[in-house]
């Protein structure tokens, strides 16, 4: 291929995948010519093809840019995007957060200077302050932040296989990015459901420990991913007195802490630990702080060793969002967001589920939160999950199929709507149809059914 026409298509190929996108500006013709080892010549013919070809424009003494309609349209977003695993960010008020952040980088010379391996100690001391204020026993000195609370439960769970058998236990249903974490270390999942009276099936576990069969037990027990419900005090008591007969760690993920629907949210095991079994892990990306990727760990007896490893592994974490997060912390900023924030939540939390116990069928399931933003709904056993999942994507609804929340190959009869995306004004039509459609299916007198392009 000749060199310039090589030039041509190095171009395109970026323009296509997004590299470059409408009113980006090409590097100049002279910079092309040093990097890509080409003639001046070369270099105007190639940009004289892409802008024949109507992928670029010539500015009067500028240079040259991307068209606008150059790129291939990207796919339609769905008109319900109930399968995110992410808050809706329309619902966060942001500014407190902003004007904290603007305040807190006039001391960033002065807290880079004074960096804390364990991170930035004024955040952990607000951290802790907050604990406090809630009840809970952990100090600024039991924290270590990290790269969000995703690197907090990869640290626990290196921590907690360290040295044992490759298989956690795991109470389903699950956070995915948990059992995908496993899966791509080769890590063995037990999974712990609940039985018919709701209560954490411990039998198994017991005998699983017993045998040495397990490293440790997973859990989130505040508002679960993705029913958000809690484990009782005295299911916590018993998982903690199971795993101190059989010197277990616990893993408890607590990231949803700051998504009560009403009142507080209860205490964390962590604040029933009398022996630092457990390594709790938290952070600010579902409420305080979306985005700004802080999280924390309290590693109990493994302290020390957690911090040797996140120093391992990425030495410290971004010290800009530390800052921003312990000054919102400092001035109570936080405060009225967080009101709002929750306020929304249980709104659409609660219009949404109210809509689907009315229209479900006999036989489905809808699950009471406590905290979070997901619906977990069961349905009947052997329910085409993709059928109805190829259905809803024609008429632009997008669902989380419930296998994601457990481990790979056990048949799951569910799925897990995302209720922060829900407007109960203009898209209840939609969640009708979607509860009509779940109702054809169960019936087993199936045809697909049309949606109204009316509604």
């Amino acid at each position: 291929m000749a060199k310039f026409a090589t030039l041509v298509e190095f171009f395109v190929a970026a323009i296509e995948r997004g590299s470059y996108r409408p009113g980006d500006a090409l590097p100049s013709l002279r910079a092309t010519c040093t990097t890509q080892h080409v003639s001046m010549t070369t270099a105007k013919r190639a940009y004289h093809e892409l802008e024949r070809r109507g992928f670029i424009e010539a500015l009067p003494r500028a240079g040259f840019r991307v068209v606008a309609g150059s790129v291939p349209s990207a796919a339609q977003p769905p008109l319900a995007a109930w399968g995110s695993p992410f808050v809706n960010p329309a619902l966060f008020d942001g500014r407190a957060l902003a004007r904290a952040a603007a305040r807190a980088l006039v001391d960033y010379p002065a807290a880079l200077a004074g960096l804390d391996a364990a991170g930035f100690v004024p955040l952990r001391r607000q951290l802790a302050q907050r604990y406090r204020a809630q009840g809970v026993a952990l100090d600024w000195d039991q924290l270590i932040v990290t790269c969000g609370a995703m690197e907090a439960l990869t640290l626990a769970v290196q921590l907690a296989t360290r040295g044992g058998p490759a298989r956690l236990a795991v109470v389903v249903p699950a956070f995915p990015g948990l059992l995908g974490l496993l899966a791509q270390w080769g890590i063995a999942v037990l999974p712990l459901g609940l039985d018919a009276a709701g209560e954490l099936d411990l039998a198994l576990l017991e005998r699983e420990a017993a045998a040495g069969r397990v490293a440790g037990v997973a859990v989130m027990p505040t508002f679960q991913h993705p029913t958000g419900q809690c484990l009782s005090e005295a299911q916590q008591r018993a998982l903690l007195d199971l795993a101190e007969r059989h010197q277990l760690p616990i893993i408890e993920d607590d990231s949803y802490r700051e998504l009560a629907l009403a009142g507080l949210a209860p205490p964390p095991m962590k604040a029933l630990d009398r022996e630092g079994r457990v390594l709790y892990c938290a952070g600010s990306s579902k409420a305080l702080a979306p985005g700004y990727r802080v999280g924390w760990l309290a590693a109990g007896r493994w302290h020390e060793a957690a911090l040797q490893l996140k120093q391992s592994q990425t030495l410290a974490s971004p010290l800009p969002s530390q800052l921003a997060l312990a000054e919102l912390l400092a001035g109570h900023g936080e405060v009225a967001a967080l009101a709002g924030l929750r306020a929304a939540l249980a709104k659409r939390l609660g219009a949404m589920r109210a809509l689907l116990v009315e229209r479900l069928p006999a036989g489905c399931g809808v699950s009471r939160p406590a905290g979070g933003y997901f619906l977990w709904l069961t349905l009947p056993t052997g329910f085409d999950i993709a059928r109805l999942q190829q259905a809803a994507l024609a008429v632009g609804i997008h669902f989380a199929p419930g296998e994601l929340c457990y481990p790979p190959g056990v048949p799951v009869a569910a799925l897990r709507l995302n209720a922060s995306y829900y407007e109960p004004q203009s898209q209840a039509d939609l969640l009708g149809w979607l509860a009509d459609e779940i109702a054809r299916l169960a019936s087993g007198a199936y045809s697909p059914m049309k949606r109204d392009s009316s509604l």
